[in-house]
């Protein structure tokens, strides 16, 4: 397994394999991402093989553990730890070790979003906020919910949305959302987020796209992966690819 995880590149790194963990490391694998999981417990960490799964039995907010996980090589790192400071301390360790690694992390209250952000956190999520908001919206509108999950998470599904960056040296750079639109027939921009992280949704479709920036695109997989083509300099590789939500 150590063998194997020393090839990873571009994978994510999963702190954590609790109840939180273990419903995250499972929509990865339906997503068919790479990842390792970091879990403490001898008991949890086994649990984790027997899911399949490429684990690493230490702890995550110590520099060996992330270091074992590639974290020099990873694509973002989430931090589904049990308690908020070992969240924090993960979150400042892998910030150090890799200082434009994305990171998404959870939090159990607001305080601890707060920290959790001035650590370095990209993103903090608090499950029991989340989870109250999304029964509250299936109450409410059920079928726009039922809607928006199964198009974000691709159950079932050919359509998808997905971020997709626009690097400095691509041909769509100049081109207007309109322009983009008529060019893959079929896909909408949903959303566009530019260079300095305002996001724009519902963009105009006189917009500009400028280098650096993102696209949120909604699609089918073939119309993505053309767009994101597109994304990257002539001659380049698909580069890596970020699922929203």
């Amino acid at each position: 397994m150590e063998a194997q995880i020393k090839k990873l590149h571009n994978h994510f790194i999963l702190c954590g394999y609790g109840r939180v963990g273990e419903a995250t490391a499972g929509t990865l694998k339906e997503h068919k991402t790479k990842f390792v999981v970091i879990e403490i417990t001898q008991e949890n960490a086994e649990k984790s093989r027997q899911a399949g799964f490429l684990t690493i039995q230490g702890d995550a907010t110590k520099d060996e553990a992330l270091k074992r996980a590639r974290i020099d090589k990873a694509g973002a790192l989430i931090a589904a730890l049990g308690d908020d400071a070992d969240n924090t301390y993960t979150t400042l360790a892998a910030r150090q070790l890799n200082p434009n690694l994305p990171i998404i992390a959870r939090a159990n209250n607001i305080e601890a979003q707060k920290k959790l952000q001035l650590a370095g956190a990209h993103r903090v999520v608090a499950p029991e906020i989340s989870g109250g908001e999304r029964m509250a919206m299936l109450a409410l509108r059920p079928a726009t919910v039922e809607f928006v999950e199964t198009v974000l998470l691709g159950r079932g599904q050919e359509l998808l949305v997905e971020e997709i960056e626009v690097s400095k040296d691509s041909p769509l750079v100049g081109s207007t959302i309109k322009q983009v639109e008529e060019r893959f027939p079929g896909t909408r921009i949903l959303a566009l987020r530019h260079k300095n992280g305002v996001l724009i949704p519902n963009p105009n479709p006189n917009a500009t796209i400028e280098k650096d920036s993102s696209l949120a695109a909604f699609g089918t997989t073939e119309q993505l992966k053309s767009i994101e083509g597109c994304c990257q300099p002539r001659g380049i590789s698909l580069a890596k690819k970020i699922k929203a939500g």
